[in-house]
């Protein structure tokens, strides 16, 4: 995890950051679709910040958390995450899971963007 965080200081905000903005995809898209269970969120969850932060660290993301990062790590993860995602829960299929992954990666960059804003705020707050 230090690896993971090593960068100029307020580099957890931008983790923290990533990680509620993509809770908050999962969640609005489980309201969305009626699933209010544990396993629906995980199902969900799991795999798309695995992808995340799996990308993040292959790519040293947080080292230098800026927007060029940001969008690299999305471009990957998210369709990624999304893939794994529909695996196992075996929908969307066929030409649906193209709108599925559009919708996900325009969602989810707006959602990262805010919360990239708001970690700058914090991270020069302190």
């Amino acid at each position: 995890m230090r690896k993971l965080l090593a960068g100029r200081p307020g580099v957890t905000w931008y983790v923290i950051a990533d990680a509620a903005a993509l809770v908050v995809f999962v969640l609005i898209g489980l309201r969305g679709h009626r699933v209010s269970t544990v396993e629906g969120f995980l199902r969900t969850a799991v795999p798309l910040l695995g992808s995340w932060f799996l990308v993040a660290w292959l790519s040293h993301a947080y080292r230098s958390p800026g927007w060029r990062s940001l969008l690299r790590t999305w471009i990957v993860a998210v369709p990624v995450g999304l893939l794994i995602r529909t695996l196992i829960v075996g929908s969307p299929n066929g030409v649906r899971i193209l709108v599925f992954i559009a919708v996900g990666l325009a969602v989810t960059l707006v959602f990262l963007v805010i919360g990239r804003l708001l970690a700058r705020l914090l991270s020069r707050a302190r």
